[in-house]
């Protein structure tokens, strides 16, 4: 608990509360420790707030540092090394070694791996999950802690932290038990794509799906069944971004766009809205560096990080235009962006 409590300082040890933690981690960590062995502990108040990212309003729910550092132990020393095992490695979300272009490195293996097989036959199914954390079912939750966690002082600690969210659904964006409690919550379902449907080419982020199946007829049936099991799980499916597309034609995952070729190439693009976003920013950071609010080499700073993410994927002409529009904005007739 000691260990976990210095790591949950770093990167905020400029607040007062921090401060206060660590200064007294010691003697905090016995009390702390003396009172999950007795059975008295339970999450405190959160500090919530809301953030709002590409137009989704996502409440966050931020705990004291007092209490993660208990959620942190709960998560690395018990949550992690229990639902580990039962995940599929497809499932690359909130994991350590995987993320999000992990799982585009997959997607690609898994259409490359297709195109061997089948050519350009087949169809790609996409399924997303409606409220994913807020419409989380507490019963499938803490049958999962009864099965796996036997030792009833630790399950007490796990239950502790579903249950301080009112309601018998939900689980709090914020906290880091509910992030590793809802990366693995599927898990049944992935093994059931994986292992009874023997469906390769299937892989799960976070509350998005893919399957690449053989023909759409074969995709359809896959729909159905994994839709209805999920529904029968307690997840709620939004059948209105769940969709089939035929191979041979892109389609979006997780912001990314993905094209099977017919020489068996996958092309990949990023997110589209991200470029009218950086040409927006650019022009207003133009009035901050005429009012002497900002610098250049702090915008040049800003445009290197838009750029780094357009490398990742098959954007070299993206590249060029922010550094043309960054080129004609700021520096004018130099011969460097």
């Amino acid at each position: 608990m000691y260990f976990y409590g210095k790591k949950c300082c770093n990167g905020v040890r400029w607040k007062q509360s921090t401060q206060n933690f660590e200064r007294h981690l010691f003697s905090g960590t016995a009390k702390r420790r003396r009172r999950v062995l007795d059975g008295k502990w339970k999450p405190g108040k959160t500090a919530k707030f809301t953030l709002r990212e590409r137009g989704k309003v996502r409440p966050i729910d931020a705990p004291h540092i007092n209490d993660r550092q208990i959620h942190k132990v709960l998560t690395k020393k018990v949550l992690a090394p229990l639902y580990g095992p039962g995940m599929i490695y497809d499932n690359g979300a909130s994991q350590k070694g995987k993320g999000l272009h992990f799982h585009y490195k997959r997607l690609k293996k898994h259409l490359r791996d297709h195109y061997k097989q089948y050519g350009l036959q087949g169809a790609v199914f996409l399924m997303d999950f409606h409220h994913f954390f807020p419409a989380a079912p507490h019963a499938l939750i803490y049958e999962r802690h009864q099965k796996l966690i036997l030792d009833p002082r630790i399950r007490a600690v796990a239950d502790a932290v579903v249950t301080a969210v009112p309601g018998d659904r939900g689980m709090m964006l914020g906290v880091e038990p509910s992030q590793q409690e809802m990366v693995s919550l599927p898990s049944a379902l992935d093994n059931y794509i994986k292992a009874q449907l023997r469906i390769h080419g299937a892989g799960h982020y976070m509350d998005d799906y893919d399957a690449i199946l053989e023909s759409m007829k074969r995709a359809e049936e896959v729909r159905d069944d994994v839709i209805q099991r999920a529904e029968a799980m307690g997840l709620i499916v939004n059948r209105n971004k769940s969709k089939i597309v035929d191979i041979s034609k892109p389609f979006r995952f997780c912001k990314a766009k993905f094209q099977l070729t017919d020489t068996g190439r996958v092309i990949t693009h990023g997110c589209r809205d991200g470029m009218k976003r950086a040409r927006r920013k650019m022009r207003y950071f133009k009035t901050q560096v005429d009012a002497g609010k900002m610098t250049v080499q702090q915008v040049e700073q800003w445009l290197q990080g838009q750029i780094a993410y357009y490398e990742n994927f098959d954007d070299h002409g993206r590249v060029l235009r922010l550094r043309r529009l960054f080129h004609a904005i700021f520096i004018g007739g130099a011969n460097h962006v």
